[in-house]
């Protein structure tokens, strides 16, 4: 029986040691990520905490109100102890996706309502974020020498025409000096995939195993000799298509 009470007097205490621990832990991961918002972004917003089970400590969630930063952005605590937000990033995200959508529209080549999504290569920010301001530096002249992964999403199906390969040619040959990888996509119902008729092709600055150069991609002719369209398949998920719309089955990758 007294072995039995002391267990419970033991495990009893270690419970509240280490809710008392982290408690305190959490309490000291917000105290820095208010400080560090405070500093950085001149706000003083409430900080969501949740565990972050890959780096350790806490990941905090936080909503900026002013421009240009207004928007929901997360923080994480690196394990030299600095402090790293994905705020600069998400901001030049939306810049090259404004941009390049307004030129691309503005030339004719893209319709108001088809969309660009665009991606900042890794690590871009890190160096930048400590010297944000609000008026923030542009992505083209922070690291000109690094390019955008940018998707294009065309809101038709693909129907092998020279009109739509003509479209892909004028969006590679229009937007090429900011890019490294184009991902053009062909949907009937825009926003999802779920009726499996997405169809797409992807073209990188480099040309890799399965996915030409868009440099090396100069007119229909170059297209037509890739000719190979990826596609999402209700039974398999991903099926490598011809642009005729027949499959490609067990062909060595070009």
């Amino acid at each position: 029986m007294k072995k039995r009470i002391v267990a419970g007097i033991v495990g009893g205490l270690l419970a509240a040691s280490f809710f008392t621990y982290t408690t305190l832990e959490k309490s000291e991961a917000r105290d820095a990520y208010s400080t560090y918002v405070k500093e950085t972004y001149q706000e003083q917003p409430d900080i969501e905490l949740s565990r972050d089970w890959k780096m350790g400590g806490y990941v905090g969630e936080v909503t900026l109100t002013k421009e240009p930063f207004a928007g929901t952005y997360f923080l994480e605590t690196y394990g030299d102890g600095s402090i790293h937000d994905n705020v600069l990033e998400t901001y030049w995200e939306r810049e090259a996706e404004r941009t390049i959508h307004e030129r691309l529209v503005s030339e004719e080549i893209l319709k108001e309502e088809e969309t660009v999504r665009a991606e900042v290569p890794t690590g871009v920010s890190d160096d930048a974020q400590a010297n944000v301001t609000t008026t923030p530096t542009s992505i083209y002249e922070t690291n000109p020498e690094t390019y955008l992964d940018v998707s294009i999403m065309f809101h038709e199906d693909w129907n092998n025409t020279d009109e739509q390969k003509q479209r892909i040619l004028n969006v590679m040959r229009d937007i090429e000096p900011d890019v490294y990888s184009i991902h053009f996509s062909f949907d009937g119902k825009p926003g999802g995939n779920d009726d499996y008729t997405e169809r797409y092709m992807m073209f990188t600055r480099a040309a890799s195993d399965i996915d030409p150069s868009f440099l090396d991609v100069r007119t229909i002719e170059d297209l037509n000799e890739y000719d190979r369209l990826y596609g999402f398949d209700e039974t398999t998920f991903m099926t490598e298509y011809h642009f005729d719309g027949t499959p490609i089955e067990d062909e060595t990758t070009r």
